[in-house]
């Protein structure tokens, strides 16, 4: 019997291969009673229903304006929305600078997104060929990492440290690169700067300042853009705000801007944005067109409803006082369980939903090192350290782990950290 034809597949789904989200939910699944400190979501509990329910109707019983909710919106997203997050932007920066900062933006600079991941992929398909660098913290997000090899391109590990993305470094990879002849393939630096995933790290106005300077300074045979992922700026549990990075750049010429509603409202409504400079807006625009013509109108209108109502910022202090507490019971659990083993350190976020461990150089964490099967035998799963790091740059560290404490009580934390403990002991 002749063997069917196999399938052709684009350049790009094969480069798509090798997220860890399949692999992950499948040691979930087969483990149904298992503590998940790998899942990135939020907590359930916390989700606002009835500020939801109370927008909806709203938006719903406007007569003809309900018939336009319920209709296409612009390419770009609901002006008022676009409006209201605007606004929002320029006010939260000058709180956490003091002072009154003006800014040069409009509104067709912004775009709504289902989401923020959407908005990054669009910005990197916009601004990257296949080849080209965008250089990133070591770790970083890995959702990220994988659109930019979906794409073609390549991200480019930077040293960091506690404080986050090391400048000096990032001097130091931009000089390696120049030396390699690859300069001109550099088009952006990544950011999150806010509580990073998978770090936990800020990055403090200065070194935001300084970042945005040497990104300038690099821009030699072609503009280098920072990209400020702040999805997390909302999530801050101790200590002051600090300025974006677009607050140093007002005209937003080296500047891209992402957020989202995710974390601090809810996934599901599925709304986020990006600011963009100038003229990135036009192509950006051209590209969004071919894929959605608009973000869903409905939930934009509903969001913009919970804006323009003032019941956004009152949810969001709920959820500081929920992540708080489990923040602190997981850092609390590494300090008993973890504190006195040799190689074991993590940074002591202050804010956001990720801590990121390492332990002994030993213990390889990945798919393939055994330490993780064993953890999941044991009743907890955590995300591989391997996946947050670029393919190039600063080499990967096998021996570190994501742990996320948003959807897990914190009774269920402290349960968790300690199974894993036990198995980090048990591999001295």
């Amino acid at each position: 019997m002749p063997q069917s034809p196999q399938p052709h597949l684009s350049q790009r789904a094969l480069q798509a291969a090798g997220q860890p989200i399949g692999p992950l939910m499948s040691m979930a699944l087969a483990n149904p009673d298992i503590i998940s400190l790998a899942a990135g979501f939020v907590d359930n509990q916390s989700l606002p229903t009835s500020i939801t329910r109370q927008a909806a109707e709203k938006v719903l019983t406007a007569g003809d304006q309900s018939k336009a909710a319920l209709q296409y919106g612009s390419n770009h997203g609901d002006e008022q929305l676009r409006q209201l997050i605007l606004q929002y932007t320029i006010d939260m920066n000058r709180h956490a600078a003091g002072d009154m900062q003006p800014y040069n933006v409009d509104l067709d600079q912004i775009f709504i997104t289902p989401g923020s991941n959407q908005f990054l992929f669009l910005l990197a398909d916009t601004i990257l060929d296949p080849g080209d660098i965008i250089l990133c913290a070591s770790p970083s997000y890995f959702v990220f990492i994988g659109a930019v090899k979906n794409i073609g391109g390549h991200t480019y590990g930077v040293a960091t440290d506690s404080l986050g993305l090391i400048p000096q470094a990032l001097e130091a990879a931009l000089q390696q690169l120049e030396s390699e002849g690859k300069l001109s393939r550099v088009r952006a630096i990544y950011t999150v700067p806010y509580f990073d995933n998978p770090g936990g790290t800020t990055l403090s106005a200065e070194r935001g300042q300084e970042i945005l300077e040497i990104a300038k300074r690099w821009s030699r045979e072609n503009k280098i853009y920072v990209i400020a992922d702040e999805a997390y700026r909302l999530l801050r549990y101790q200590g002051k705000d600090v300025p974006s990075i677009h607050h140093w750049d007002p005209e937003l010429e080296h500047t891209i801007v992402a957020g989202t509603f995710s974390k601090s409202f809810s996934p599901g409504i599925r709304v986020g944005w990006g600011i963009v400079p100038r003229e990135l807006a036009g192509p950006l625009g051209d590209q969004k067109s071919n894929l959605d013509f608009g973000a869903p109108h409905l939930s934009q209108k509903i969001m913009a409803t919970v804006l323009a109502d003032k019941l956004w910022l009152g949810h969001v202090d709920k959820l500081r006082n929920v992540y708080m507490e489990r923040c602190n019971a997981m850092l609390s659990a590494l300090a008993t369980h973890l504190g006195d083993v040799d190689g074991c350190h993590w940074h002591e976020t202050q804010g956001g939903l990720c801590i990121w461990l390492t332990l002994p150089n030993h213990i390889d964490t990945g798919l393939d090192g055994g330490f993780l099967q064993a953890a999941v035998d044991a009743g907890v799963i955590y995300v591989p350290g391997e996946y947050c790091f670029a393919s190039q740059g600063e080499p990967a560290n096998h021996s570190t782990i994501r742990l996320t404490f948003g959807v897990q009580s914190a009774e269920r934390i402290e349960q968790g950290v300690r199974l894993l403990s036990e198995q980090v002991k048990a591999w001295q």
